[in-house]
Formats: structure tokens, C-alpha cells, sequence
């Protein structure tokens, strides 16, 4: 995985990309389908799950074909995100967009071509989209990704939005999509995704910065519910004037 690197522990690799393959998951998937994710052969995957489940990382679910992830991953996770002063900064905004709105809002940071969602307040709409703290999604289908991209400086801006373009090409998907939102993004202060990463579901997220870290705050919303013009429009200028605040 990175050749000509001595200290590189291919093993500890593999063990995590299949833990990160469960998280994308979100359901208990099998060796197979593992091990078609990871591009790793089915007796070293069978291996590896093995060697998690002894160590309390994943577990056996339904039939015992499956693998799911257990709570001890949030032992890892937990202590990084109670020392992100990001999140206590953002607290009161999303409270205020989710009281004002009724609509789940949420804070984002980038994880590689991903984003992961580390505060969610929920909404209090019957329709409103659910999220999860530590939720991740694809960062060109999501309204946070693309407003995470737009805040970066422009030559790394450029080469991670090639790598996306080239993963929706591997994948059979339209980029037209991913680069209207990501102009549109830059010319607006806000990206705006409609049944892009889920049909029904769509995202408008705008970029924030704080002590030079990036971050997006974002709203998902039911696409049956809350029209275009409404994203673009009143959860537009809510989103941009509380930017402006941070």
C-alpha cells in the first residue's frame, strides 16, 4: 500500500481499511463484499475479520456471515472529537439554525474524500433527515463536501476535485452534477445537493473557518419537503449569516 516505505505496516493497513469499509457500510456486510471493497483476497479478509472480532472491534451479525462494528471504536474516536474546540464554538449556531428552522443541522469536517459529521443537532420536523455524529459521506455528492472543497486554497482545491471527478467516473456517475454545485458554490458562499447521495434527500452547506481549520455547516433536508428555491433562498442566507458570525 505504500511501496518503498520501510516503516510502512501493510497489516495495520488492511485492518483499518476494513474497519473504515464497515463504517461506509452503515450494515453488516460480509467477508465477499468486504473483500471486493478493499481489493484484498477473500483468505486474508477472513483473516483479518477474525482477528477484530477477537479484539472486540467488530462482531458477527444476523446469520454470522456478516460483520458490523461494535462500540468499542467509539474509544477511539470519542477523545478526538471532545478536544475539537470547533465543536464548542459551533454549538450555539446549530442550535439556532435548528430552533429557527425545525431542520437537522450539522457541523462538518473533511476525512480524506470524506466528509464526517462531528456535532448534529436534530431536528424537530416530522420529515426532518436524521444524521449521526460521526457519519460520513462521499465528499462530491454532499452539499458539506462541496463547500469544504470551495473554502480551500486553489491549487489543492483543483487536485482533490480531480481525484473526486475521477471516483465518479470509476463509479458510472455524472460529474456535471458535483461541478455546477462546486461553481455555484464559489460564486454564492453556498453548495446546494439534491438527490445526489440518496434519493429523497438533499444538502445546503456553507464554509466556515476557525483558527485556520475548515469546516462546512450544513442542513439535510427531504427533498419532497423543501423545494429548491427554498434551499436556495431562506436556509441559504440563514446558513451565510451564521458563517459571517464565526
Amino acid at each position: 500500500m505504500a511501496e518503498g516505505d520501510r516503516q510502512f505496516v501493510d497489516a495495520l493497513a488492511r485492518g483499518l481499511a476494513i474497519l473504515e469499509c464497515l463504517s461506509r457500510a452503515h450494515h453488516p456486510i460480509g467477508n465477499r463484499a468486504i473483500s471486493e471493497a478493499v481489493g484484498l483476497a477473500p483468505s486474508t479478509v477472513s483473516r483479518l475479520t477474525h482477528t477484530l472480532c477477537v479484539l472486540g472491534y467488530i462482531r458477527p451479525a444476523g446469520s454470522g456471515r456478516a460483520y458490523e462494528l461494535t462500540p468499542k471504536n467509539l474509544t477511539l474516536g470519542y477523545p478526538v472529537l471532545a478536544g475539537l474546540s470547533l465543536r464548542d464554538r459551533a454549538r450555539p449556531h446549530l442550535d439556532s439554525i435548528a430552533r429557527e428552522t425545525g431542520e437537522t443541522v450539522a457541523l462538518a469536517i473533511r476525512d480524506g474524500h470524506y466528509i464526517t459529521f462531528v456535532a448534529v443537532e436534530q431536528g424537530t420536523n416530522l420529515v426532518s433527515v436524521r444524521l449521526a455524529t460521526g457519519g460520513r459521506l462521499r465528499m462530491q455528492v454532499s452539499a458539506a463536501g462541496i463547500a469544504l472543497l470551495s473554502a480551500m486554497p486553489e491549487k489543492e482545491r483543483r487536485m482533490i476535485a480531480g481525484r473526486l471527478r475521477a471516483d465518479l467516473t470509476r463509479r458510472g456517475e455524472p460529474t456535471e452534477p458535483f461541478n455546477a454545485a462546486l461553481d455555484a458554490c464559489m460564486a454564492e458562499g453556498v453548495a446546494v445537493v439534491r438527490n445526489s447521495w440518496r434519493e429523497g434527500v438533499g444538502g445546503i452547506a456553507a464554509p466556515i473557518t476557525f483558527q485556520g481549520e475548515i469546516a462546512a455547516l450544513t442542513i439535510p433536508v427531504a427533498t419532497g419537503s423543501v423545494s429548491e428555491a427554498e434551499m436556495r433562498g431562506h436556509l441559504a442566507d440563514l446558513l451565510r449569516r451564521e458563517a459571517r458570525a464565526f
